[in-house]
């Protein structure tokens, strides 16, 4: 309940997996109804519920490491595709295309946008680090050097954090901050970012 009350959806369980990963390593389990449980003989009570308050713990720690990122990815996405429609109206934004990178692992761009792929992040530090490597496979392949890839950054919570993101991640991409997409599509046009 404390999760939904974050805004964590937990509809299905792709979404909780995350949870029976952190609570598994100390006996904890999820149950469909979306408990946390562990079954302990008697003798083993004091034992069972360290493990518990241990799974909890763990539970919070990842809480706090989340700070920062979007917990529905989609409503930014949305965004992002409304912002490039009224950007460049006559444009086309379509699903994005999976692209093969030198290792052969294949990636799904958020969209295609006037033809070119589009991904959209936050400024998570392992959302960066996978795009990153994301971006890196997909260039290493023979072909892919010249490919207008466009990384829309969101800012509008941490600007400082994601113009050094954006530093970093422009020499493998267009980047463009969202507030800047956002102005180009007369959403916010008085912003200053």
């Amino acid at each position: 309940m404390h999760l939904l009350g974050r805004g964590v959806l937990l509809d299905d369980h792709r979404k909780t997996r995350f949870i029976k990963h952190l609570a598994e390593p100390y006996g904890v389990s999820l149950t469909d109804r979306g408990e946390l449980e562990i079954l302990a003989k008697d003798e083993d009570a004091p034992s069972a519920f360290s493990k518990y308050i241990s799974s909890m713990l763990a539970l919070s720690s990842w809480e706090r490491d989340q700070d920062g990122v979007a917990t529905d990815a989609s409503l930014f996405l949305d965004e992002v595709a409304m912002c490039l429609r009224a950007w460049k109206s006559p444009a086309l934004v379509d699903d994005g295309l999976e692209y093969v990178g030198i290792s052969g692992h294949a990636y799904k761009m958020d969209f295609q946008f006037d033809g070119n792929p589009v991904i959209a992040i936050g400024t998570h530090p392992a959302t960066v680090g996978a795009t990153a490597k994301k971006l890196l496979d997909i260039r290493a392949v023979t072909g892919n050097e010249r490919l207008k890839i466009l990384l829309i950054i969101d800012d509008r919570r941490d600007a400082d954090a994601a113009k050094a993101e954006g530093l970093i991640l422009d020499s493998l991409s267009n980047v463009m901050m969202m507030t800047h997409l956002q102005r180009n599509a007369h959403i916010i046009p008085n912003a200053t970012h």
